[in-house]
């Protein structure tokens, strides 16, 4: 049986140690010396929480954090590190702007006595969701969409102007209080119930879109898919069934593909999508740049519109690569008829870079968090088009809701 926690540090008597500590508590303990012994093992991460150490011999917990990342690993993270304050806060940040859980920060000359306090505080935590309470909520309603407006970034009389949001689940658990996709979208995926999940989602974007119109809200719904859903047997006769009964206006629809990954059979892929197309839609290739997508894809399938990756998003305005790749992927959807879409504007000197490289719609946290359906409509309400920047601190407190 593997593990529950693992401690990834260099130091011989911090391993010592903390297994010593965590053994106190019920853990079973793993440890790892270096990064690469993360890589060639990547069974080790397969637990409920990680003790990291900010420095690897050449590597740092940043590096060991994107790995994390890309591996969507849910464990709870508590840093360790003899470093100051100040770097572990931007390691704690960093880790959270991925979705990853955090716990916090403790020097090693600590450990003996503080780490107690840590894990008493991750024992209070509730136990994280099973399948088939997952499945339940999907059967009782549980869940509901937040969502997060999308504005223009072209450089003309509609900058600033909300084009649209994109749908993002949430799970209201009786016990648990809203749960975020990273805490049961895996779940979904390891216990065949991404489909039925997705089903309801694109259910409940139609009939919030069906409410907007009626308010006389012309707006773009994006909703996000997996590669599961492309290869689900009669997806096509489905969605024309839910569009029917919603009477969906297609044309403002946007189907995200989270994990083109997936797609094994690219052929097959192109006729639903391009069946999808027919219909109105439009198709996104989400988090471009990054491994799960690939030129290859973008060639050969028919997509309309390019999301560029928040870890790119996030760091142009620091780091001069980052800015070129953007620009680079910028420059490509535009060459290619595509419209480009910026996720994870988090500064308004991002803002700015953006609609200076000719982004043309963008969305993050500097614009407004994701939002519940009815602080989506205060939110809207008393939006100023022509200032979106500076509107976004009044409404903040808001927006964080969700």
């Amino acid at each position: 049986m593997l593990s529950d926690a693992l401690i990834i540090d260099d130091d011989c008597n911090v391993q010592l140690l903390g297994k010593m500590l965590l053994h106190q508590h019920g853990y079973q303990v793993t440890t790892a010396s270096s990064f690469g012994e993360l890589v060639r093992q990547p069974e080790l991460l397969n637990v409920d929480l990680i003790l990291l150490d900010i420095g690897l011999g050449e590597f740092t917990s940043l590096d060991i954090l994107e790995y994390l990342y890309d591996l969507h690993i849910s464990a709870s993270i508590l840093l360790i590190s003899s470093c100051s304050q100040q770097a572990a806060a931007h390691a704690i940040a960093a880790g959270e702007a991925k979705g990853l859980k955090m716990l916090g920060f403790l020097s090693k000359s600590k450990l003996l006595t503080g780490l107690t306090t840590f894990l008493g505080s991750l024992k209070k935590a509730p136990k994280a969701p099973t399948s088939a309470e997952l499945a339940k909520a999907i059967r009782e309603q549980q869940l509901f969409l937040a969502y997060q407006p999308q504005i223009s970034l072209q450089q003309d009389t509609q900058q600033g102007q909300v084009i649209g949001v994109e749908a993002l689940v949430r799970w209201q658990d009786p016990q648990r209080g809203v749960l975020y996709p990273d805490s049961f979208i895996p779940l979904a995926e390891q216990n065949d119930l991404i489909l039925p999940l997705t089903w309801y989602v694109i259910e409940l974007a139609m009939k919030q879109q069906a409410q907007w119109l009626s308010q006389g809200w012309d707006l773009n719904i994006s909703i996000n898919i997996p590669a599961a859903f492309i290869k689900a047997e009669g997806v096509l006769e489905a969605f024309d069934q839910l569009t029917q009964e919603h009477q969906a206006v297609l044309s403002k629809i946007t189907l995200e593909l989270t994990e083109t990954a997936g797609i094994e059979c690219l052929s097959y892929a192109s006729y639903v999508l391009k069946a999808l197309r027919q219909r109105g839609c439009k198709l996104a290739l989400d988090d471009f740049g990054t491994g799960h997508s690939s030129l290859t894809q973008l060639y050969r399938l028919p997509f309309s519109e390019l999301k560029i990756d928040r870890s790119f998003v996030s760091l142009i305005d620091q780091d001069q690569e980052a800015l070129v790749i953007t620009e680079s992927i910028i420059d490509l959807g535009k060459r290619l008829g595509l419209t480009v879409v910026a996720e994870g504007i988090e500064k308004n000197s991002q803002y700015t870079l953006l609609v200076e490289a000719g982004c043309a719609v963008g969305q993050g946290y500097s614009i407004a968090h994701p939002l519940t359906a009815d602080a989506f409509n205060a939110w809207l309400r008393e939006y100023s088009p022509f200032a979106p920047m500076a509107h976004q601190t009044s409404i903040l407190s808001c927006s964080k809701a969700c």
